[in-house]
């Protein structure tokens, strides 16, 4: 089962050497965060999102301006409009010299009536009407301007403004997410690596110690039984470099996708996990209103109360003006055209009576969603000092441990020297030896790990602190 797992992941490791071999990119930390972002999604979504709200600001900006709009319409028909008319006729008053209606009268001078009710006159115009209509076009211009609206236009100004610096905060939280994911990554790699070359450097001692030990076995000046001891944690340690090799594998190809770039993609980093000998200034207090999170959070409560006044703009009274020019030519045949011109203003006041309860409803439940954000705040707020506190405490807690990893590492060495200095003259026992240089390999490991844990430790309080930028 153990000889299965080891050829498939010495296979596995010999394509990744063979792909080193192509096209190795070489890495930096700065190189990891800069292709981070580049192949962010995330990222890509927050920078759309900044597009989306600027958008939606131009468009509430707009709704303080006149609306313009422009209508035409053709008419293009060929109809004849044929009818013979009739028209009463009208003569001069001789005691008045005004036109009166020429109205026949019986002998007592009454007007004699016709059968359709109405006057007889005396004599009648003739007039022929022939008219084909060939067509027509009616143009318009119209502006609107709205005067008020309720209260909608400058609670929908405040909302846009708000939401486009939501945008850009959503933008600088996910920037400094991603980095410290890509910082954590990046150090596992190192960290995994840092072990790969320590286990071995573990190897190569149990294989000189093996050398050792069976020298002195052939001379007689060692008993078979040490020479066995050594050769099981030699055998031991090469499986341990395996496993070591197998993650340090696994670690390259998380980097490779949290950085964007395909998984079995060749990289080398020419760098290691050391700490600057500058101390790593350590606050007494975080406060949580520098961070991003808070002010989100403060922005939706900003959002909610701006949306109350929304919601209890649409059942307020509005006003609003407009004006609008008409123009109407028709086509007439063998006929001058005739055209037309109007102007008209317009005043308009909406006044709702009653929804029956609609708006009430409505605006109760923007209050409600006003107050959960505004509780939401207040529980968010707590929760980001406890992690801002948790944060300080750990970075203490991984500088000290460090210290004592350092500590611990000089006294596995001299452990180690005196044990080896012992045995050779023949003042230790082999387990005692093999127990040492166990030792030494685990103070190196805890030293590893304390030195990646202060490394993310550092990245994190940066990320809390808002100081984990990027130059982009």
């Amino acid at each position: 089962m153990h000889i299965s797992k080891i050829a498939i992941t010495s296979i596995a490791l010999v394509l990744a050497l063979g792909a080193y071999a192509q096209d190795t990119l070489r890495l930096s930390l700065d190189d990891c965060h800069q292709l981070a972002l580049k192949n962010s999604q995330n990222i890509k979504i927050a920078e759309e999102t900044i597009n989306k709200a600027s958008g939606e600001k131009i468009a509430a900006r707009a709704a303080w301006l006149p609306k313009i709009s422009a209508n035409a319409y053709g008419l293009y028909s060929e109809q004849n409009f044929k009818k013979d008319i009739y028209l009463p006729t009208k003569v001069v008053d001789p005691s008045t010299g005004q036109l009166v209606p020429n109205i026949l009268t019986n002998p007592s001078g009454n007007p004699v009536i016709g059968a359709d009710g109405n006057p007889v006159f005396n004599t009648y115009a003739f007039l022929p009407i022939d008219i084909t209509l060939q067509g027509g076009v009616l143009a318009n211009i119209s502006v609107q301007q709205p005067i008020f609206a309720g209260g909608r236009i400058i609670a929908g100004n405040k909302m846009a403004s708000t939401g486009q610096i939501m945008a850009n905060y959503n933008k600088q939280l996910q920037t400094t997410q991603l980095i410290y994911e890509t910082d954590k990554a990046y150090y596992r790699y190192l960290s995994i690596r840092s072990k790969v070359r320590l286990a071995q450097k573990y190897q190569e001692l149990l294989r000189q110690l093996v050398k050792t030990v069976s020298d002195a076995y052939e001379t007689g000046m060692k008993n078979r039984n040490d020479l066995l001891k050594v050769q099981v944690k030699y055998n031991d340690a090469k499986l341990q470099l395996q496993k070591a090799q197998s993650g340090l594998l696994l670690s390259q190809m998380a980097l490779c996708q949290t950085i964007g770039i395909p998984l079995n993609s060749p990289i080398a980093i020419d760098d290691s996990i050391t700490i600057n000998s500058s101390q790593f200034a350590i606050a007494d207090s975080i406060s949580v209103a520098n961070r991003v999170e808070y002010k989100l959070l403060e922005d939706q409560v900003k959002m909610a109360k701006q949306n109350i006044n929304l919601v209890r703009g649409q059942y307020l009274p509005s006003a609003g003006v407009s004006a609008n020019y008409n123009r109407l030519e028709v086509g007439l045949k063998d006929m001058n055209n005739y055209s037309s011109n109007s102007f008209s203003l317009m005043g308009t006041i909406k006044i709702p009576l009653t929804a029956f309860g609609e708006g009430y409803g409505r605006v109760k439940s923007a209050k409600a969603d006003y107050n959960i954000k505004q509780l939401e705040l207040q529980k968010t707020k707590e929760l980001l000092q406890l992690e801002n506190e948790q944060a300080r405490q750990n970075l203490i807690n991984a500088n000290t441990q460090v210290a004592m990893a350092r500590e611990a590492v000089e006294q596995a060495n001299e452990n180690m020297r005196v044990t080896d200095d012992n045995y050779n003259v023949g003042m230790e026992t082999i387990v005692n030896v093999l127990e040492a240089k166990l030792e030494w390999q685990k103070a190196y490991t805890s030293l590893i790990d304390a030195l990646t844990e202060l490394k993310v430790q550092q990245s994190n309080y940066n990320r809390i602190t808002n100081k984990l930028t990027v130059d982009e």
